[in-house]
């Protein structure tokens, strides 16, 4: 078969083979066309539309997570817990107890901080095995009267936090007599808030030193908070 090309002047006689190049050539060029064109357009859309989703997504679990509440205010409550005291006195040391601690706080929260008030008190029955010591049991009864200071992150609903307080401790035995002193006292907590009532719960550590007739007393413990704050 013999093709023809119509040029200026005439037409010109076309080889099979070079005019079947040709169209090969046209049709491998909408091939290519069509796959880097058409179907590359298309993967290029996809994966910027995964990117928006997977950024949208994280930006909704951040705004979630780690949005700050407006609310910013005062609040009281009352707290009750465990109260751990290992009691020394000199070199004769006393058996761990553990006793039930009641009291109440006051407070104000801006954002991630706190400043708070706070009372509680407990009564420990303090036993020993020493015959040196001149009695073999004794009475205590323990306050605290201090501030505390608290740093944290107010998510949606839970606000977890570190604490740093600093009070007066005393200390009153039934047969030997009683003193104070100021000490500090590190802890964290949590509290969930659910409208304007929060619960929280805090562990919470002291240790202080008191000279009591002619006796050097060590007190220290691990102490368990757990409470309510009405927020207004």
């Amino acid at each position: 078969m013999i093709l023809y090309e119509r040029r200026k002047g005439g037409f010109d006689r076309c080889s099979d083979s070079s005019r079947k190049a040709e169209l090969d050539n046209f049709g491998s060029g909408d091939e290519n066309e069509k796959k880097h064109g058409i179907f590359g357009s298309c993967f290029g859309e996809n994966e910027v539309k995964i990117k928006t989703c997977i950024a949208g997504l994280c930006f909704l679990f951040l705004w979630t997570c780690v949005r700050i509440p407006a609310r910013a205010g005062f609040y009281v409550g009352l707290q009750a817990g465990r109260s751990r005291q290992d009691v020394k006195a000199g070199k004769v040391s006393f058996v761990k107890d553990s006793s039930f601690l009641y009291g109440g706080q006051i407070g104000f929260r801006f954002l991630s901080l706190a400043v708070e008030g706070e009372y509680f008190r407990a009564g420990h029955d303090l036993i020993s095995q020493d015959l040196s010591f001149p009695a073999s049991s004794q009475e205590m009864d323990y306050s605290y009267l201090g501030v505390k200071g608290k740093w944290g992150i107010p998510l949606a609903v839970v606000y977890p936090y570190l604490l740093l307080g600093y009070g007066t401790c005393s200390v009153s035995l039934a047969e030997v007599g009683d003193d104070s002193t100021s000490s500090f006292s590190l802890g964290a907590g949590a509290e969930i808030t659910l409208g304007k009532i929060g619960l929280f719960a805090e562990l919470r550590y002291a240790d202080f030193d008191l000279d009591i007739e002619a006796w050097d007393w060590d007190f220290g413990g691990l102490n368990i908070h757990l409470g309510l704050n009405f927020h207004f």
